[in-house]
């Protein structure tokens, strides 16, 4: 009779929890804008749960028009019930009507709910200012993986995000990738070069997995960087590739004429990635490296093959020689003609 009874319970919190989120799952606002045929809400379901390849560049399309969709999911709250939901679909799911069992869907973790809500809106750029104040309230999720990239997704909704500034501050005493991010979030919100400097120079110098990241966003600052070109400068010989490529590309973002020098010398790296990096850089600053053609000339036999971490530069391993020769046409279109006769 206790089983029985138990089970009898498990049952209406499975419905009453599968009820609760489907009902939250939909909204009633005209009109759903439509992306392939399918409109937005449906788009929504299938990325919160990755059910669909296709979803992620779907909502992208979709833009503001998926925003009213993605914000619920964004709110969606860790609860018993729902863990509970999860753990009785398996052996409860059968057991309902089969008018109900048609339509319901498996139950998904609030927690996924929200990164990938997040994610999505992280990755609108810029993040739609409709989603400040849910992105402030998930400053606090119980996740620490969802706090940093609510930061990020602030960061990208640019100065309209100042109300969230006292409360990414406190972030700026965390651990290292949570201090890095928040810094380049403040920097895109208050432009305020004295108050993310020092963060991201003690960043760069730290041994820490996304070292490299610290160097990447002072490069973002660009010439308001200026004081970080020592630290960059040395950082472009440390031990960790990664973070010497990116010190590269942002000596090269921060000031591009005084950097040619090194960057040809890097030319010269025994690291064929770093080569490849130092071609980029100077390919990225065209008219100030016309000094650095016969270095790259030099570099068109060069069949080694890297791959250096770069921002916004994909692709798998390649020769030296492609870099070189690209960087050469960038720089001097005839002498990369003739170079290549």
């Amino acid at each position: 009779m206790k089983r029985r009874a138990i089970i009898a319970f498990a049952i209406v919190a499975f419905v009453v929890t599968g009820v609760f989120f489907w009902r939250g799952s939909t909204k009633s606002a005209a009109p759903d804008p439509l992306f392939d045929g399918k409109p937005a809400s449906v788009w929504v379901e299938l990325l919160v749960r990755r059910e669909n390849s296709g979803a992620r560049h779907a909502v992208q399309q979709l833009g503001e028009g998926a925003v009213p969709y993605l914000l619920p999911r964004l709110s969606r709250k860790d609860s018993v019930f729902n863990d509970l939901n999860l753990k009785l679909w398996p052996r409860l799911a059968h057991r309902l009507p089969a008018s109900l069992r048609a339509r319901w869907q498996r139950p998904i973790l609030n927690k996924e709910a929200r990164m990938s809500a997040l994610e999505a809106l992280r990755d609108m750029e810029p993040t739609p200012g409709a989603a400040l104040l849910p992105l402030m309230q998930r400053l606090r999720d119980t996740d620490a993986t969802i706090r940093l990239h609510s930061v990020i997704a602030l960061g990208h909704i640019g100065p309209a995000a100042r109300p969230a500034v006292p409360l990414l501050k406190p972030f700026l005493k965390s651990n290292h990738v949570h201090r890095v991010y928040t810094a380049q979030a403040l920097w895109k919100i208050n432009h305020d070069a004295d108050e993310v400097l020092p963060v991201l120079e003690q960043g760069v110098q730290e041994q820490a997995p996304f070292r490299w990241s610290a160097a990447v966003f002072l490069g973002e600052m660009g010439p308001a960087a200026q004081h970080a070109i020592p630290l960059l400068e040395k950082t472009t010989t440390a031990t960790d590739k990664e973070a010497a490529s990116c010190a590269l590309q942002a000596l090269a973002q921060i000031s591009p004429a005084t950097s040619v020098p090194l960057l040809i010398r890097t030319l010269q790296d025994p690291e064929p990635a770093m080569r490849i990096s130092a071609a980029v850089a100077l390919g990225k600053i065209a008219p100030h490296a016309r000094d650095a053609v016969p270095a790259l000339i030099a570099l068109l036999d060069d069949q080694a093959t890297g791959r250096p971490v770069i921002m916004g530069y994909s692709g798998g391993p390649e020769p030296v020689s492609k870099a070189a020769a690209q960087a050469l046409l960038l720089i001097d279109p005839a002498a990369a003609k003739a170079a290549a006769r």
